[in-house]
């Protein structure tokens, strides 16, 4: 009976201690060992790709659901097990410079995380350290160079890796712009690059983090950047033909637009989210935030994540825009009257190839 009470006070002092302690710690990882302070760590000498490239792969071998978020290079992971419990982590691999001589020296993961249940205060650190013994493995078989820097900061100087890229579009010709909120972010510099290469600094005017969206605001602009008709209240079919515009993996494969084609899977999204669509249509990293049309030539959704997991391909979520009604409402941005008219996909591309941007952020 004494062992039993024991166990049972252990287990509340254990609760309550995780409530104190909360799972806001953010850990670094590279290589076989799980680093918790700034002090010094061992990097991997790869490009920016390969990062990405290898830490998908790494968590698919690891935990038991994987997602990315396109444009941000985040890898969103959840897990269970029996003593632990179930968490969810975000992982981002991150490029660190010494902070001495301030030159670039490779990637780090940076592994944040939250939990559900009891044992909070085991999380994000077994999280980590599954992670970091499968990048170990990985590295090892590939031989891949590592850098040990003490005293060090995260890149964000233009040109480096601290700079992500995304897609935006104009809904309103006094410069108001919808992109994802994961793209827009907090205390970020944000671009917004117009078709003829000029660069406007953008502010964040309204966000809805629990729909992954964000409303932003640049100078008005002339009249050849027509304003997108956006359906706020209209839903879509499964099998209904679609096209999506924006910049897939951003600078890196040229800045020019590009579209691409698919119809509706799904009216619902992840896990049966009564706010997504689900698309067949092909979304990578610096697509999230774009414009997903109809054959009308008016936004149904908003690109927001695709599923990565072993052997799948071709599933994609994307917000659907009656989401958008309130934060119009809000700004003042009124609804365009409706379309009945189809258009092909070079047409849709002609009329709205001056209306979708590309956005940095820093």
């Amino acid at each position: 009976m004494f062992n039993i009470r024991f166990l049972f006070r252990t287990l509340i002092f254990a609760a309550l201690l995780t409530t104190l302690c909360g799972c806001s710690s953010r850990q670094y990882i590279s290589g076989e060992k799980t680093y918790e302070s700034k002090g010094c760590i061992r990097v991997l000498d790869i490009e920016e790709s390969e990062a990405w490239s290898m830490g998908v792969s790494i968590a698919l071998n690891t935990f038991d659901s994987v997602k990315s978020t396109p444009s941000t290079h985040h890898i969103h992971v959840k897990h269970s097990t029996a003593i632990m419990g179930n968490a969810a982590a975000t992982i981002e691999p991150i490029e660190l410079r010494s902070k001495k001589n301030k030159t670039t020296t490779g990637f780090a993961y940076e592994i944040y995380a939250k939990s559900y249940g009891l044992n909070q205060s085991f999380v994000p650190s077994y999280l980590a350290d599954e992670f970091a013994r499968e990048l170990q493995i990985y590295t090892d078989a590939k031989k891949i160079r590592t850098n040990v820097i003490c005293g060090f900061e995260k890149s964000y100087e233009k040109g480096s890796t601290g700079r992500g890229t995304g897609t935006c579009w104009l809904v309103d010709s006094r410069g108001y712009l919808v992109t994802c909120e994961h793209v827009a972010g907090s205390k970020r510099t944000l671009e917004v690059v117009l078709p003829d290469g000029t660069v406007h600094t953008a502010t964040v005017v309204l966000t809805d983090k629990a729909n992954d969206i964000a409303i932003l605001k640049i100078d008005p602009l002339p009249e050849k950047y027509r304003p997108i008709p956006v359906a706020l209240t209209t839903i879509s079919n499964v099998g209904e033909p679609v096209y999506i515009l924006g910049f897939p993996m951003g600078e890196r494969v040229g800045n020019s637009l590009k579209m691409s084609d698919g119809i509706i899977s799904s009216i619902l999204g992840y896990k049966n989210n009564t706010t997504e669509y689900q698309t067949n249509a092909s979304i990578n990293g610096g697509n999230s935030g774009g414009p997903i049309f109809n054959k009308n030539g008016v936004a149904i959704g908003i690109v927001s994540s695709k599923l990565v997991a072993l052997g799948t391909e071709g599933i994609g979520y994307v917000k659907k825009t009656n989401c958008l009604a309130l934060l119009f409402a809000q700004v003042g941005i009124p609804p365009m009257p409706s379309i009945n008219e189809s258009f092909s996909p070079e047409e849709i591309h002609t009329q709205y190839k001056n209306s979708v941007f590309l956005i940095r952020r820093y």
